[in-house]
């Protein structure tokens, strides 16, 4: 047993579902349920979460993508030269594509969330300013969700492939 091999793809296993449960938990329960708060309330949510969902949302992507790159590089008969040819490896590409999608859907979310929470803060956005920054993440988020679960998929049946 290739105890490297093992321990890379539990961290890729463990983070990777760490970031697909907080993308889910994040568009689809916890962003609606702020948005239907107060503002006030809605501003001390952004203040106490959103740093910190970030901090730890974007570290779990950076870990699952780059132990996904080790993972292709370290499986036994598989490497870079794969992706995008026959079963698995169209398979692991597309997920690779959604992958890094998803990463830079997030860091967008997140610059969405910065302007919510400072127009918030500030109370110099307009109503108008306010809605788009909340419509803007909300459809982020939703993005977000849709292509970790897009890459979840399709690297889960790639060995099916």
């Amino acid at each position: 047993m290739d105890v490297g091999l093992v321990i890379t793809r539990i961290i890729h296993v463990v983070s990777g579902s760490f970031w697909v449960g907080a993308a889910i938990y994040l568009a689809v329960l916890l962003e609606p349920r702020i948005r239907s708060t107060s503002t006030d309330l809605e501003r001390q949510l952004l203040n106490r979460t959103s740093k910190l969902n970030s901090l730890w949302i974007t570290s779990a992507s950076i870990i699952t993508i780059v132990t996904g790159f080790a993972l292709v590089s370290i499986t036994p008969g598989r490497n870079m030269s794969d992706l995008g040819s026959g079963g698995w490896g169209t398979m692991i590409l597309v997920g690779l594509i959604a992958s890094v999608s998803a990463f830079l859907v997030s860091g967008w979310a997140g610059a969405f969330a910065a302007k919510l929470r400072r127009g918030l803060e500030s109370g110099d956005a307009s109503k108008a300013q306010l809605a788009s920054y909340r419509k803007g993440l909300s459809m982020l988020g939703y993005a977000n969700a849709v292509l970790v679960v897009i890459a979840v998929s399709t690297m889960a049946t790639a060995r099916y492939a």
